[in-house]
C-alpha cells in the first residue's frame, strides 16, 4: 500500500545535502492518463538540467477514462524499469490537484531557496496557477519544457488502445519501454481499461 501523506517529508530528505541556492527539486504535475513517451522524455530532460537535483512526477489522483492514479503510477514504473533513472521519482498526489502538492511543499519548506515546476509552454502561459505559485512563493521558478518530442498526446494514445492497434500504440511509449518489452505490458493493462 502506498503512503501518500508524507510526500513533503520524503522530498526534503532527498534535498538535505544540497548547498547551492539555485539547486532544488523539480515538480512535474499532471494527469498522465496515461503517461506517454512525451511525458517520459520530458522527465528525463528535466533531470539533465544543472540545478535540478530530483524530478518528482506528481500524478493526479483523479480517475479519467477509467485510468486510475495507481494505473498511471504503475505505467511510469514500467517505463523506469525499462530505463532506470534515480533522479526521477513518481508520486500520487494527496490533493485535489497535483499543483496543491507543490503549494504545500513550498509552504512547509520555505528554507529551500529554489523549487522548480515544469510545464508545457501552453500550460505555463495559459494556466493561472503557475502565476499564483510564483506570486506566493518567490522561490518557485517555472520551467517551460521544449516541444521537442513532437505533439504526442494522451488522446492519440488512448485512440490506439481503443482500436486495439498495437503498432500505432507503440509510437506513444518510450523507445526503451518498447525495446525491453514494457510496451506490451502497458498495452495489456490499458486494453483492459479503455474499451
Amino acid at each position: 500500500m502506498y503512503n501518500y501523506s508524507n510526500i513533503g517529508k520524503e522530498i526534503i530528505l532527498d534535498l538535505l545535502s544540497e548547498v547551492n541556492e539555485l539547486t532544488g527539486p523539480c515538480f512535474y504535475p499532471g494527469k498522465f492518463k496515461p503517461p506517454h513517451k512525451g511525458h517520459f522524455e520530458t522527465a528525463k530532460y528535466l533531470t539533465t538540467q544543472p540545478n535540478i537535483n530530483k524530478v518528482y512526477v506528481i500524478v493526479s489522483n483523479v480517475t479519467k477514462y477509467g485510468i486510475t492514479a495507481k494505473d498511471s503510477y504503475n505505467i511510469w514504473q514500467q517505463y523506469l524499469k525499462a530505463e532506470p533513472n534515480n533522479k526521477i521519482e513518481i508520486k500520487i498526489s494527496t490533493e485535489s490537484t497535483p499543483i496543491k502538492d507543490v503549494f504545500r511543499f513550498a509552504y512547509q519548506n520555505e528554507d529551500i531557496k529554489r523549487i522548480y515546476v515544469a510545464a508545457a509552454k501552453e500550460e505555463a502561459e495559459n494556466l493561472g496557477y503557475f502565476d499564483k505559485l510564483k506570486e506566493k512563493f518567490p522561490s518557485i521558478k517555472t520551467i517551460t519544457v521544449p516541444d521537442q518530442f513532437g505533439r504526442i498526446t494522451a488522446t492519440e494514445m488512448r485512440a490506439a488502445i481503443k482500436s486495439g492497434d498495437y503498432d500505432e500504440f507503440k509510437k506513444y511509449v518510450p523507445d526503451s519501454a518498447y525495446n525491453k518489452g514494457a510496451a506490451k505490458i502497458v498495452f495489456g493493462l490499458l486494453t483492459k481499461i479503455i474499451k
